[in-house]
């Protein structure tokens, strides 16, 4: 990104962080996600909705940065991921049983009771679909496309947001969401089977049987760039009414980069293969 499209970028992260305090509590903003700004930008850039205005906070209390206001994408993304960081908290409790995901939850529980008025709709999907891929975790799922699926959907639902009215954007908003959240979610299990190999963890290609790096890595570098085609195909489908060149380069050259880097520093594919 050039520094005036990184400044656009930063002023909704920065936007994110604000509504968050103000949709849910201060402390849930420390959820705060680039994901979820990604959410709030993409949404945000359909209309020309919200104001930039500069202001200090908390964390940059000597310079005023710039910072997204009166924008619903915005509002909605903040509430996005207060639930999202609430709800896998939870989950973690539930299945691990872990001492860290209990003092999250109990942190965030006030922000995320008042975040979930404002997704009415997409908080039972949420739910239901952590709980669908809890369950593959538990039964120590070896499919990998039903666990991608799992969180995919959950992307494919928070991308399709009920002030989105057009119908044809709204297919083209939930094929980005669907095939983002699955690259996402493949992405981590690559990127995460040596740990997990480790400390017992479950990971769907460990299930599969993998156990050399190179060998998961190859053997999905296919499927994940052709989800990050699905992103790309979506993305073209999309009339965007700003920051369109912002949000194709965090599509074209940062994911992309993304995958390269990972797939790499991890030794598992030759840096020329993408």
């Amino acid at each position: 990104m050039t520094e005036e499209e990184y400044s656009v970028f930063s002023s909704y992260y920065c936007g994110v962080c604000k509504a968050t305090g103000k949709c849910a509590s201060q402390i849930s903003r420390l959820g705060l996600s680039y994901d979820i700004t990604f959410l709030a930008l993409v949404l945000s850039s359909l209309s020309n909705d919200g104001k930039c205005r500069e202001e200090r906070c908390i964390v940059h209390p000597k310079k005023k940065r710039k910072c997204i206001h009166y924008d619903s994408a915005v509002e909605y993304a903040a509430a996005a991921g207060v639930v999202l960081t609430y709800l896998k908290l939870k989950d973690d409790w539930c299945d691990e049983r872990s001492i860290k995901a209990l003092l999250g939850m109990a942190a965030f529980f006030f922000g995320a009771r008042k975040a979930k008025k404002l997704l009415m709709r997409e908080y039972p999907v949420i739910d239901s679909q952590l709980r669908i891929l809890s369950g593959y975790e538990k039964v120590k799922s070896k499919s990998i496309d039903d666990t991608a699926d799992a969180f995919g959907k959950i992307l494919e639902c928070l991308f399709t947001p009920a002030f989105i009215k057009t119908e044809s954007q709204k297919r083209a908003l939930a094929w980005l969401g669907l095939n983002l959240g699955r690259w996402i979610y493949m992405i981590d299990a690559v990127s995460d089977i040596e740990k997990d190999i480790k400390t017992h963890s479950y990971n769907p290609f460990i299930e599969m049987g993998y156990k050399d790096f190179r060998k998961c890595a190859d053997d999905m570098e296919l499927s994940l760039t052709l989800n990050l085609d699905g992103v790309a195909t979506a993305f073209e489908l999309i009339d965007f009414k700003k920051n369109k060149n912002i949000i194709a380069k965090i599509i074209y050259v940062s994911l992309k980069e993304k995958q390269r880097s990972i797939l790499c520093d991890a030794g598992k594919v030759k840096n020329e293969s993408l």
